[in-house]
């Protein structure tokens, strides 16, 4: 895949450098230079982690705030200083083999944005998938010029810009079909983006003051014996607060992130938050962040394993703490975090789990995740790797069967008689693009016994991500959250239950003992079975007592608590507690569950032998307080809640409520800027929408995340392997509808452990957001995306490495025929050759189609006698088999490459032989296709009246196929027929033959008919000296040429229609013919074509002179020679300044006009190329100019200069 940089200010910008532009942005508040100081532009290194120092003795910081109404009014930093609110992104093309730009390319890219520029609504809508507002686009700058309206914009637009999104999506657009085509050219090339990146913190700076409030850093600290008054706000160097605008100068009023504590802040002391993410997630998630800075850090990591040891005694003040003796040695359960206060820990000498409070512990063998993991274990990594956002698996074979379906093996394939003329009339095939959704089938179902997505079986007590439900829906799959419908869905996935209820078993107080829910409860340990009582939806209850209602159930589970507490059984009571709090807060019946929660928690048992009660015990209860705002209980139990959520890998959400939990824990890592706690709790939340089908809410975190991996990946030094969801982005903007952001994620997915199935999966989704953008494809009307190529060769790449033979084979035919289609023969061959050698493997039958194939591609790449040796054998072995189709292709394929090798007589009776297996087997299509080439070949011969026989006859059959896919065909046979005609003079029956194609081609709706047809036409007409009508049929090439987007054929179309509109010599054609001229002249300024530019700026000229407007004549005619000079090619100068000056020269007014053009231009070009014959000719001309004008001593001058070179050349 062709990668790309995006670069800030002509360095290529990575993540971390954008990371480095929002942490210390070019607006610091201490303003004593008028522009950004060079010491401060988002170069300087985050403050560190360590304890926060107060700000030095004499440190001043002027205030920048006195001057934001002159800001806002359009000055930059400083007062006077404007600055403009549009940003211009520069893109230039450049190969890896060469430190320098491409110029090549640069070209290639630049008049493509010249072509598409004329459609603005494609180049808007990918700016607007790009967060971002196109003011202009300047093409020969190389530039697009953008602006932005809100914080959020420019957040997402650097993000993306980060990312590699911005210059993959230039791409994906500018880039022509032929170059996705051409592998060693796209592992070649790569687009890099620049900005102006002090330019684009301003905007950012702009913004933030017009919404009025925002968030901000402390430069400095503040205590209270500074204060001059109580309403004054305390607070150190690098709080977070928010501002707001109270109409002062000096003071606004502050709020403080982690304490919400109120008060005046002075102005110059707050400096914007600077990442723009962190300004829309506390916006969106207001909160407090529940902590304040460590004065004293022992752990040098941010995440780190291993062990401790104790450095106090300490008494548990809960049954799930640990006991401390001083020196005791402590191994870390899971991780260890520097943002959290507790962690989990086993005490090697009584071997016990609990909770451990890091301010009592020192590092003893402590280590940083391994560098390749940075904030993930490897299981988690390896679990949000195999996250699979497709609700089930597309079929590759049916896949691969609607892609290309290919009937070379049963339908015969038709000659082509001019190359020329029939160019664009292919056999393509057709594309009936009904819904993924609804045609996809199981891959493994054709492999195995059918294993089905979902296994109820768990064999631990967590559960990654991989395996929670149906993490997506489907597209078009209206998301439900209904709890009846959730449980049914559950009920069809998951084994019987363990449990067996009988109606009455629970009745009455003897049956106490052996009430089953008791004794199941009542386990010390934890049971797989369980996990189902603790996860989202409990659905375990569900299962196992579907049948009662909701009070039944609680009834139960209440008289189950009482027995259990009332007979000692410590875990039936903690568990029957927790799932009666789990069905009050289903009520919304807080407090109740609240009691529930709190009850369990206080049952003295060791809660660490069930760890995911535990977790779902303290996640729930932390979620109630949250939500009731208890923040006297909070602070207890929030940590230890944090802890079993962020340190135990895998973590198993128990509760759609546990974002709340990990929001507060994200404001934390805001306000401490912890970016691996950041980096962590982004994965979490990810993680839990993912599980909650909340894909809008996900798709935020997940590309925080993802710039944060790249970001920690080129910070923390080593070789370290960013983490990649640009697979799963992809599919989020996929269903968000933002194609262009969904295909440039998609592309730069660089995992290596793709399975076919994705592979497959890849493809599908390429082709979804390919159809958005080029909706004609899913009507068939056009071709596959050549960047297709790409995604094929790489399930190509993993089929090879298994053992699937077939699948290889047919991996090659869909790369031949895409090749096919878009004319790269010699690559159809290659890959179809590779087809072949992969079906020897298997049956004759399998590798039949692929041989066919190749033998068809090597007729068309002129190969005709390797084709005969490919083909014989095929025929050969069909001798012995009930076959007759198939040898009738063979006959035919084998007829068409012996008429190109001049064998007429062995081609008629390979055709003779088609068409007899055609008629025996009832093929009408093959039939009018042997009759058809057969009048090809008689064309070709010379034999007109045998030609017309077949071909009439084969349009008989074609009129009874009327709404079979055969149009292209049908509409070859007429053009055949009418040109048997033009041979023989008969023009009448010529025009019925070329009008019927038109009409079967408008039927079909087949663009590329059209054309050919509708040009074929108009030449007739025009030869026929039937100008008008000429004319209805070439505006009709115009009209279809710009639905193809085909820009070199409009103008060619547009020119031939300035030339039949000036042939009608009125004033009204003359100025139709102007217009026409004046487009075609666009046209050909976009495609940077200078040679044809000077042409019709020459050309418009002379329209002028002929409607007698002499100044603008004058001004078009100075144009096209200017556009000549910069061509650097004397003799094209030379021809365009004599025909300007032969403009004036060959009319009837303004002549003496002409002198300075043959003068000044042409003579002095003549000479210096040494051109004797023009500059003869010249000569000869100023001579009769100046005659006319009775110049007669000049003329003289000329008329002897031309006397001398003609006695020098002997003329």
């Amino acid at each position: 895949m062709c990668g790309m940089g995006n670069t800030l200010s002509q360095e290529d910008i990575s993540p971390a450098e954008l990371d480095a532009l929002w942490r210390e942005p070019p607006y610091g508040l201490g303003g004593t230079n008028e522009h950004f100081p060079g010491n401060n532009i988002m170069t300087q290194g985050e403050e560190e982690d360590g304890p926060i120092g107060d700000s030095g003795e004499g440190e001043e910081h002027e205030s920048y705030w006195k001057k934001k109404e002159a800001f806002l009014r359009g000055s930059k930093v400083s007062v006077g200083e404007k600055f403009s609110s549009e940003i211009v992104l520069r893109f230039t093309g450049r190969r890896r083999s060469g430190d320098n730009p491409d110029q090549s390319l640069q070209e290639a890219l630049r008049t493509r944005l010249r072509v598409v520029e004329s459609n603005s609504k494609d180049i808007t809508q990918l700016f607007q998938d790009l967060s971002a507002r196109l003011v202009s686009v300047h093409a020969e700058k190389d530039i697009f010029v953008l602006t932005f309206k809100t914080v959020e914009e420019i957040w997402k637009f650097s993000t993306y810009l980060s990312l590699g999104f911005v210059a993959r999506c230039l791409e994906n657009f500018l880039c022509d079909q032929s170059f996705w085509l051409d592998t060693e050219l796209l592992r070649d090339l790569e687009i890099n983006v620049t900005v102006d990146e002090e330019h684009l913190a301003t905007l950012y700076l702009g913004l933030l003051l017009q919404e009025g409030s925002f968030f901000a850093k402390a430069l400095f600290t503040r205590s209270e014996e500074d204060e001059d008054n109580e309403e004054q706000l305390s607070f150190k160097k690098n709080d977070l607060l928010i501002v707001r605008d109270t109409g002062k100068d000096d003071v606004w009023e502050g709020t403080m992130l982690a304490t919400g504590n109120h008060g005046q802040v002075p102005v110059h002391a707050m400096q914007p938050l600077p990442y723009p993410f962190y300004q829309w997630f506390l916006r969106k998630y207001p909160g407090q962040a529940g902590c304040s800075p460590v004065e004293k850090e022992l752990f040098e990591s941010s995440i780190v394993t291993g062990s401790c040891e104790a450095i106090v005694d300490y008494s548990p003040a809960g049954p799930d703490e640990l006991q401390l003796s001083q020196g005791d040695r402590v191994e870390i359960q899971g991780l260890l975090m520097r943002g959290l206060s507790v962690f989990i820990g086993r005490h090697t000498s009584t071997g016990r789990s609990g909770f451990v409070h890091r301010a009592h512990v020192k590092p003893l063998n402590a280590k940083p995740l391994d560098r390749q993991l940075v904030f993930l274990t490897e299981e988690e990594k390896a679990s949000l790797a195999q996250v699979n956002p497709y609700s089930s698996e597309p079929s590759d074979s049916c896949l691969l069967e609607r892609l290309f379906s290919s009937d070379i093996s049963s339908v015969y394939r038709l000659d082509r008689l001019d190359e020329a003329d029939f160019m664009y009339i292919r056999n393509r095939p057709k594309h009936d693009f009904q819904g993924f959704s609804s045609a996809r089938q199981s891959l493994m179902s054709n492999r195995s016994d059918g294993t089905t997505q979902n296994q109820s079986s768990i064999a631990s007590p967590r559960v990654s991500l991989y395996h929670s439900l149906n993490p997506l829906p489907r597209e078009g799959e209206r998301l439900s959250f209904n709890l009846e419908d959730t449980f049914k869905e559950l009920d069809e996935f998951q084994e019987d239950p363990p449990l067996f209820m009988e109606e009455n078993s629970w009745e009455g107080e003897k049956s106490e003992l052996s009430d089953p829910t008791l004794a199941l409860l009542n386990h010390e340990h934890f049971q797989d079975e369980f996990l189902p009582l603790y996860d989202l939806h409990c659905s375990f209850l569900w299962m196992t007592f579907g049948e009662k209602t909701e009070n039944e159930l609680s009834g139960h589970l209440e008289s189950v608590r009482e027995c259990a507490k009332r007979l000692g059984m410590h875990w039936a009571h903690r568990r029957a507690c927790f799932v009666l709090g789990r069905l009050c807060a289903r009520k919304l019946k807080f407090s109740q569950a609240r009691v529930y929660y709190e009850e369990a928690l206080s049952v003295g048992v060791n809660g660490f032998s069930d760890v995911p009660l535990l977790v779902a015990l303290f996640t729930n209860l932390t979620a109630i307080y949250l939500k009731q705002r208890m923040t006297d209980k909070l602070p207890q139990i929030l940590e230890k809640a944090s802890a079993l959520i962020l340190c135990l890998p895998c973590h198993a959400f128990m509760s759609s409520d546990e974002v709340e939990l990990l929001k507060l824990l994200l404001r934390r890592a805001v306000v401490l800027g912890d970016k691996l706690l950041e980096a962590r709790v982004c994965y979490l939340i990810s993680s839990l929408y993912l599980v909650l089908k909340k894909t809008e809410d996900t798709l935020p975190f997940f590309e925080r995340l993802q710039f944060l991996s790249a970001t920690l990946s080129a910070t923390e030094g080593g070789p370290i392997e960013p983490l990649d969801l640009n697979w799963l982005l992809s599919w989020l903007y996929h269903r968000k509808y933002m194609p262009y952001l969904a295909l440039a994620s998609l592309s730069l997915d660089s995992r290596e452990d793709h399975s076919l199935c994705d592979a497959f999966q890849r493809i599908e989704l390429f082709i979804r957001n390919s159809v958005r953008l080029n909706p004609c494809w899913k009507e068939g009307t056009s071709l596959l995306p050549a960047q297709i190529v790409v995604y094929l060769q790489q399930a190509l790449a993993v089929a090879e490495q298994g053992d699937d033979i077939k699948m290889q084979r047919d991996l090659c035919l869909g790369l031949a025929l895409t090749y096919q289609q878009y004319g790269a023969l010699d690559k159809a061959v290659c890959c179809a050759q590779q087809a072949v050698e992969t079906g020897s493997h298997i049956n004759e039958e399998d590798g039949f189609e692929a041989s066919v194939l190749l033998g068809w591609l090597l007729v068309l790449t002129g190969q005709a006698e390797r084709a005969q040796s490919i083909l014989e054998p095929l025929l050969t072995s069909l001798q012995s088999t009930d076959s007759p189709t198939q040898q009738g292709v063979i006959h035919n394929l084998l007829a068409l490459g012996l008429r190109h090798r001049g064998r007429v007589r062995e081609a008629g009776w390979h055709l003779h032989s088609a068409l007899e297996i055609s008629r025996e087997s009832g093929n009408q299509r093959n039939q009018a296709l042997a009759l058809a080439n057969l009048g090809c070949l008689a064309l070709d011969s010379g034999a007109n009246l045998l030609a017309e026989r077949f071909l009439v006859r084969s349009l008989c059959l074609f009129l009874d196929l009327w709404e079979s896919p055969t149009d292209e065909e049908h509409v070859q046979v007429y053009l055949w027929l009418g040109q048997s005609y033009k041979d023989r003079g008969k023009s009448q029956d010529i025009r019925a033959c070329y009008e019927m194609g038109l009409l079967i081609a408008l039927h079909a709706r087949n663009l590329h008919s059209q054309m050919v047809v509708a040009k074929l036409l108009s030449v007739l007409y025009a030869e026929m000296l039937l100008y008008c009508q000429s004319i209805v049929y070439y505006e009709h090439c115009v009209s279809v040429s710009r639905e193809l987007k085909d820009k070199r054929r409009e103008g060619e179309y547009l020119e031939k229609l300035s030339s039949l509109y000036l042939s009608l010599n009125t004033e009204k054609s003359s100025r139709k013919s102007l217009d026409y001229t004046k487009q075609s002249l666009r046209i050909s300024i976009d495609l940077g074509k200078r040679e044809e530019e000077s042409e019709t700026w020459l050309q418009v000229g002379r329209i002028y002179y002929l409607i007698q407007e002499d100044e603008l004549a004058d001004m078009y005619l100075q144009a096209a020679v200017k556009t000549a000079l910069r061509m650097n090619d004397p003799h094209f100068a030379l021809s365009i300044y004599e025909e300007a000056g032969d403009v004036y020269f060959k009319g009837h007014r303004n002549r003496m006009a002409s002198e300075i053009f043959y003068r000044d231009g042409s003579l002095p070009f003549a000479r210096s190329i040494k051109d004797v014959h023009s500059e003869f000719r010249l000569l000869s001309k100023l001579t009769e100019l100046l005659m006319n004008q009775r110049e007669q001593e000049e003329a003289l001058q000329y008329a002897t200069l031309a006397v001398q070179i003609a006695n020098q050349t002997g003329k």
